[in-house]
């Protein structure tokens, strides 16, 4: 394989990648809202804790978070990309998202003072599990 002919592969793992980010994305907003919703909170509050800084309006919340989940899609593509003949991509896609829920649960959200930290840890579990399911069967089948 030429060099160009591996360039073309990675871009396409990485579009197909952040294709699925964002379906991914969906669904666990989906399912933080309905249980926020469930919870008795207004969906205007849930969709603004995902905004960064100090403007948490509902609009920059959804595109925060699908800009988000679109890059982290990308990443996963690329390595999928990689361990496609190792391992099952859904279940890497499993391990990836709740990979990321540690990651942002224990190490990087407790120094920003965000307002993610205001959900339920075991909903936001259950939405990266979900992401990352979601994400890896997408990229999966489209490999």
């Amino acid at each position: 394989m030429t060099e160009t002919q591996q360039n073309s592969k990675i871009g396409d793992a990485a579009v197909d990648g952040l294709l699925a980010g964002l379906g991914a994305g969906v669904v666990m907003g989906v399912y933080l809202l309905v249980t926020g919703i469930f919870a008795g909170e207004a969906m205007g509050t849930i969709l603004g804790r995902f905004a960064p800084g100090g403007e948490a309006t509902p609009l920059t919340g959804v595109l925060s978070h699908l800009a988000v989940s679109a890059i982290y899609g990308a990443m996963f593509g690329v390595m999928a990309n990689v361990l496609r003949k190792r391992v099952p991509i859904w279940a890497a896609g499993l391990v990836f998202g709740l990979g990321l829920f540690m990651i942002a649960q224990y190490a990087l959200l407790p120094g920003t003072g965000s307002a993610l930290l205001e959900v339920s840890p075991v909903h936001f579990g259950i939405a990266h599990g979900l992401y990352g399911g979601m994400l890896g069967w997408q990229v999966g089948r489209r490999g």
